[in-house]
Parts: C-alpha cells; structure tokens; sequence
C-alpha cells in the first residue's frame, strides 16, 4: 500500500441496543427516517500499522477495484472464487430472484463464476467505489448507457471477450466465467479502494443474541447460520449450503439494507418487470456479527458519496473480513431464530 492510501483504525462502539423492523428509502422520495440524533463527522483514520484492506479490514494492501455481477440461483452453486471478494451485495432482480455484485481488491482470483448480466441497480450502487473497472455478462442499451454515465468501466463480455470464457462442466448461462487479472489489466486504471462507509472494530456492546438469520426475496430464500468456532455466519442458498474447494462461502458481517424499490419501466424476456434498488437516500438496516445482531440507520446523500451506517450518531464497526449488504425491499422483514437478549 503506498503512503497516501488510507488505513483502519480499530475503533470501539459502545451501547448498542436492539429494535425490530426495517425501513426503506428512494432517490428523491420522502421516506421516514429516525428519530434526530447528533452524528459524529467521519474522518478516515490513519495509522502506522500493516496495511489493511479499508474495504474489509483484512491484513492486506488496497489493490486496484474489480466489481463482478455473479448469478444466485441454485444452479450457480458452487460459487466459484466467491470467497476472496472484500464486498457482496445481493440484489432483487426481475422475477424476484437475486443476484449478486463482487467487489474485489485484496484478492484477485484466477477466475470468477458464474458471471451475468448488469442491471440498474449497480449504476446507482457501483459509483461510490470511484470509476472501478466493472465486468458482467452483458446488458441491454439502457443499463449500458447509465454504466458509463456512473463513470464505470466496462470490462464486460461484450467489450472485452478475452477476458472471458466458458466452464465445460457446467450449462449455459451458468458457465461463464471471468478472468479477474485481465479485465483489471483491460481497464488501464481501475481505482484504488476508498472511504465507503465501512468502519472495522471489537464487537460492540448491546445487541441481541441470533444463530440464524433468514431473507426472503419473492423468489428466493437466502440464510446465513451463525457458526460459532469461526465467527462467521455461514451462507445458504435455497437451503443448500455454498461450498468449494476454498471451503465455506461465509460473512464477517452482515447488513440487511432496507431501501425502496422502483420500476425501471422494461420488462425482461419474459415478461417480468425489471426492479432497482434504491440506494441514494437514507433508511433503516440491521447489522449481524458475531452471533449478535443490532438496529442501524444508513445514509447516502449522493451517487458519489459512501453510505454511512450508524447507530446513536456513531459509525457502526464491522467486524473484519468480508462484508455482506443485502438489499431488501423495505416490505419485508427478516426473520432470525436462536434468538436472546
């Protein structure tokens, strides 16, 4: 890492108290926001420490960013190099499936599967990250258009084909996979990491006891089991378990995001409508580590700025290693079990 990249500090954040219930938000659109409370203005620590990731707070230096749009259906799984991306995002997509965004800079596997299509929702979520070298499948006109508006770079299938190709033991769509090293070395500049939002520190007090955690998407049913010898909350997918030869796919911690959600105004092939995440505004979110989980607002003025997750004025510290955001529609709730005070 060189001298002017930006490391973690290990902060601690203390009562933390627990409230039920998830609020959403959209672009321009009054929502309803928490009670007033004095914020703390957010300065990036320094310190003469190792380098740490400032995406994910592993011991490693801030690589260029790669973002990957990924498939999350069952016929996905096993995820392939899922395990080394600093941040994921799931997302709704049209016929109330979910897919994922893979955001990168740590470690850069030799291959990433299985790869999909852009949607709108990563024009409006992918910006804060800087002007970041971002693969996927492909997308219609619309979605490639706001693509290179947001300032992204296109290192998609259909610009750069050589950074792509195909697993023989696997079916089409759910075959494509991408060369991480040669979409970074395509994009000739991809940013550095910077400030998003994530802060990393000891667990915080407060919160309340959960070993499970379920989130429902009107087509899919994603689980994260609190597993306690490694600290991690283990992922689920349909019920199925998401393994490979790197072992479990599993969170350091997870934020379920509440935000509202719109409609594009196109229909895929099918015939279902196209949603977008809204991710610009402000709302409500929980945030699960440790065994514990804890009621938090979010913040994000504009496409540039990072989103801020706060509790009683105060940055929220993820615990470090890889961090997961799932988007969820301000409608519904998730459901957590092995619950206590």
């Amino acid at each position: 890492m060189t001298n002017s990249s930006p490391r973690i500090a290990i902060v601690v954040v203390a009562g933390l108290a627990l409230a039920a219930g998830l609020g959403g938000c959209g672009k321009g659109e009054p929502v309803a926001t928490p009670s007033a409370t004095a914020t703390t203005p957010f300065t990036v620590p320094t310190s003469s420490a190792e380098p740490t990731s400032i995406l994910s707070g592993r011991p490693s230096a801030n690589g260029p960013v790669l973002a990957l749009k990924m498939d999350n259906t069952n016929r996905s799984l096993p995820h392939i190099g899922l395990v080394d991306a600093d941040v994921v995002y799931i997302q709704q997509v049209e016929g109330g499936l979910s897919r994922l965004a893979l955001i990168y800079s740590t470690t850069i596997p030799t291959k990433v599967a299985p790869i999909r299509s852009a949607r709108e929702t990563d024009a409006e979520l992918l910006p804060m990250y800087g002007p970041i070298a971002f693969g996927f499948s492909g997308s219609v006109d619309a979605v490639a258009r706001q693509v290179k508006r947001a300032g992204l770079i296109d290192v998609s299938a259909e610009t750069y084909g050589g950074g792509y190709a195909r697993l023989s033991s696997r079916s089409a769509p759910y075959n494509e996979y991408a060369k991480p090293a040669k979409l970074i070395k395509q994009a000739g500049g991809s940013a550095k990491p910077k400030y998003v939002g994530f802060t990393f520190g000891a667990l915080p007090l407060g919160g309340r006891k959960a070993t499970g955690v379920t989130i429902t998407y009107p087509s899919a049913r994603i689980t994260f089991k609190y597993k306690t010898s490694t600290g991690r909350w283990n992922y689920y997918l349909g019920g199925v378990q998401d393994t490979s030869n790197q072992g479990a796919v599993s969170a350091s911690t997870l934020v379920i995001q509440s935000v509202k959600l719109s409609n594009t105004g196109r229909d895929d092939v099918a015939g279902n409508p196209v949603p977008k995440s809204r991710t610009i505004g402000t709302g409500k979110a929980i945030a699960i580590r440790d065994g514990r989980y804890y009621k938090l607002t979010w913040s994000r003025p504009t496409v540039s700025a990072p989103t801020r997750w706060l509790y009683q004025g105060k940055d929220f510290p993820m615990k470090a290693g890889q961090v997961w955001v799932a988007l969820l529609d301000a409608q519904r709730t998730p459901k957590f079990t092995g619950t206590a005070s």
